[in-house]
């Protein structure tokens, strides 16, 4: 009855089994837009890109959602669609500096394959503040004092799809210095084929076979 218990406790543990791989961090190139200047406008007074030199202060703000920004020419024509036609972007496998000018926003797109269903994990830290997009769809935005810690913002996204990807950012500043730092991990969601589950039923049956011929016994 052990080894039978062992067998199914196996197969059912390597059906389930999964390990997070790092797929982006600091030294991972990309499309890279330092040409944006100052886009304290975009959004206006009071709005999440603040003015320079911290003259609109130096709050905490979450975004709720979508700020719905109307990007200037300088991000091309549709950028979070993948179309930079017009814009002042980098070629790709561009290296992206963990520092730019100070008041000024810059934009980065990362491109990534994932060979299966995943979860990811992004961990991020940004002096001032950031705002994410996972293939055009708004993920997260935040700003606030401080430096770039690794661990500042965790964001966590469930099942992913295989194939093709685009992490987009934009990193904004409002005076004082500038810094980021990234890790993002993926971590496969793993689907039990039929063959596992037909091994895990064999060893199931032999356990319960077992058992009933201890008690007939």
């Amino acid at each position: 009855m052990k080894l039978n218990i062992a067998i199914a406790s196996a197969l059912l543990a390597a059906s389930v089994q999964a390990q997070a791989t790092l797929i982006i961090d600091n030294s991972t190139t990309g499309l890279y837009n330092a040409g944006l200047g100052d886009l304290a406008n975009m959004d206006g007074p009071g709005g999440f890109l603040l003015g320079p030199n911290v003259s609109e202060g130096d709050p905490t703000i979450q975004l709720a959602a979508d700020p719905g920004f109307t990007f200037t020419p300088e991000f091309g024509a549709d950028w979070l669609a993948g179309d930079y036609t017009g814009g002042s972007w980098s070629a790709p496998g561009t290296a992206i500096p963990s520092t730019w000018a100070v008041n000024t926003e810059t934009a980065i797109v990362y491109d990534f394959v994932l060979g299966s269903l995943s979860d990811l994990t992004i961990d991020v830290g940004v002096d001032n503040g950031i705002v994410l997009w996972l293939d055009g769809a708004f993920l997260f935005g935040a700003t606030r004092s401080g430096g770039a810690n690794l661990n500042e913002y965790d964001i966590n996204l469930s099942a992913i799809s295989a194939g093709s990807h685009s992490l987009q950012i934009l990193r904004a500043d409002h005076g004082g210095s500038t810094g980021y730092a990234i890790e993002v991990r993926a971590e496969a969601v793993e689907v039990s084929e039929p063959a596992t589950l037909g091994l895990l039923g064999l060893g199931l049956a032999g356990l319960i076979a077992t058992r009933r011929r201890k008690q007939a016994a």
